[in-house]
């Protein structure tokens, strides 16, 4: 079947082969560089971080750029956060700011003479009522933990349109630092208001008795769980002969910038590791 198969494609490429047609790609080239953002506010008051960047040159092997004397701040109409640079393109908050649940937040970046905004809102993040690690023993042994799944209990809210991601840190530093790892999921297919009781959201291995294991459980908009959902199948789905072509994956920043804002509810909850 395997032979049939790639004599059946090499046929196919004899065949592309001649009737070929030229085209031109609008590379991202010097003059053609885009400002590049990851920026990421929510309801638990902490220090929020904004990182920018110049999108490299597509024949270059160079590390992308990134972007020093930006001015970046977040408003909600009530509240504005100046976020000050700490090292070159990376741009943070006091640790007093949080979103404000149920306001539209704007955030906005000066750069180069150009104003790049983008808008996101905040919705209500349910209470993680528990974490619990469960040990995964190394076959054979009752007593090597290879692993530990990390189960959590929360209520899923009410109403349909309901959207989440995960953070996972241990002893405070964030483990999952992937916008492709951090889970995110759709209410669409779970019965409304229903009860999560220890479910498993993922595992956690290089930990020692006495860490704090936190799960963080972010509200997300349609808009951002869109974009998550693109970036996971431009990464996480791709290897097969009937993936979709590349593509670009959508951003709510303005002005040709690329990255994404995304302002969530957020309630926390923890474990010792045992």
């Amino acid at each position: 079947m395997k032979k049939s198969l790639l004599y059946i494609l090499g046929l196919g490429v004899l065949a592309l082969s001649s009737c070929t047609k030229v085209i031109e790609v609008d590379l991202n080239t010097e003059e053609n560089k885009r400002l590049v953002v990851d920026a990421q506010f929510s309801s638990h008051a902490q220090e929020h971080v904004v990182r920018l960047g110049e999108s490299a040159n597509f024949y270059s092997s160079d590390e992308p750029t990134l972007i020093s004397g930006a001015t970046v701040k977040v408003t909600n109409g009530v509240n504005a956060y100046t976020f000050n640079e700490v090292s070159p393109g990376v741009y943070k908050s006091d640790n007093s700011a949080a979103a404000q649940i149920g306001k539209e937040h704007t955030l906005t970046i000066n750069y180069g003479g150009v104003t790049y905004t983008a808008k996101d809102y905040c919705d209500f993040s349910p209470t993680v009522d528990t974490v619990i690690l469960e040990p995964n023993y190394v076959d054979g042994s009752t007593t090597e933990i290879e692993d530990y799944t990390i189960r959590f209990s929360t209520q899923e809210a009410p109403g349909f349109g309901d959207y989440y991601a995960w953070k996972i840190y241990v002893n405070g530093v964030l483990r999952n630092d992937s916008v492709p790892e951090q889970l995110s999921q759709s209410d669409e297919f779970l019965p409304d208001g229903t009860y999560l009781y220890e479910v498993e959201l993922t595992y956690i291995d290089d930990v020692q008795p006495g860490d704090t294991i936190t799960v963080a459980q972010h509200a997300i908009s349609k808009e951002i769980y869109d974009a998550v959902f693109a970036i996971r199948f431009q990464t996480d789905f791709r290897g097969g002969i009937f993936d979709s072509p590349p593509a670009n994956v959508p951003t709510n920043l303005s002005d040709g910038a690329v990255g994404l804002f995304s302002v969530s509810g957020e309630t926390r909850n923890f474990a010792i590791v045992p």
